[in-house]
């Protein structure tokens, strides 16, 4: 399942109008809105769904944008952390809970990092 978040920009004046259409229309959920600005969310199967609702989104009578600010793909998390694990690259101490995270050294690559000494 995919979430997503989008920031839809119509003119303040219109703001009401756009939020009655989008509840109805029933490919979005509305969470809030201020000076034209309106957040809603999306929830798709895939991406193709999410790009279709999208669309839905931006066609809607006064919306001058709609633009996807925050994506989230619970099959590709899964996926990536699976290849993350099964990869020959990646530290044991990793899964240890005895190590304390204070205690581990990030220099911007998987492959160059480990414990402080």
């Amino acid at each position: 399942m995919n979430i997503s978040g989008i920031v839809v920009k119509t003119l303040h004046e219109n703001s009401k109008e756009v939020i009655k259409l989008l509840k109805e229309g029933g490919f979005c959920e509305v969470h809030y809105y201020e000076n034209g600005n309106i957040i809603v969310t999306i929830e798709g199967e895939n991406v193709s769904e999410e790009i279709k609702k999208l669309k839905m989104i931006e066609q809607t009578t006064h919306v001058v944008s709609a633009s996807m600010v925050y994506s989230f793909s619970e099959d590709e998390l899964e996926a990536e952390r699976d290849k993350l694990q099964k990869s020959p690259d990646f530290p044991e101490w990793l899964n240890d809970d005895k190590i304390d995270a204070k205690d581990i050294r990030y220099g911007g690559d998987l492959r160059n990092f480990g414990l402080k000494n």
